[in-house]
């Protein structure tokens, strides 16, 4: 089955990385814990392993461009995979200009207040919904 590899996510801000540099090619043999690609954050330069081995089909974006994290950048074919098959189900290279602009979804405002006053919700954990009506109560 064919192992997609995304952009890791290094630390609790990071939103996208900047892929720098690819150190395998599309046809090309990994095997597990190689290097596949080096990733540039605000805080860090990373290089990335390949979690399993097999054949890179396709690398989904060029070096230089700014990925936001999560996002598939890499499939590489594992032992009983066509890789012409696998390779065919991925789309082709992103320009680097489509990624950079690109961010992650927002998250959708909170609703109103079913209490009807309109209030928007704060997200809350349900330790401190106890301590506020704790509180408010007393």
């Amino acid at each position: 089955m064919a192992v997609e590899i995304v952009m890791p996510k290094f630390g609790l801000t990071m939103q996208e990385g900047t892929l720098q540099q690819w150190f395998k090619a599309e046809g090309e043999r990994v095997e597990a814990g190689e290097k596949l690609f080096e990733v540039e954050t605000e805080k860090v330069l990373c290089e990335v392993e390949a979690p399993v081995a097999g054949i890179l089909v396709r690398c989904l974006y060029p070096a230089d461009a700014t990925i936001p994290v999560a996002t598939v950048v890499a499939v590489i074919a594992e032992a009983g995979d066509d890789p012409a098959e696998v390779a065919a189900r991925y789309a082709a290279p992103v320009a680097p200009q489509a990624v950079s602009g690109a961010r992650p979804s927002p998250v959708p405002p909170a609703p109103a207040a079913p209490d009807g006053r309109g209030a928007e919700r704060v997200p809350a954990t349900p330790a401190a919904r106890k301590r506020a009506s704790l509180s408010s109560a007393s």
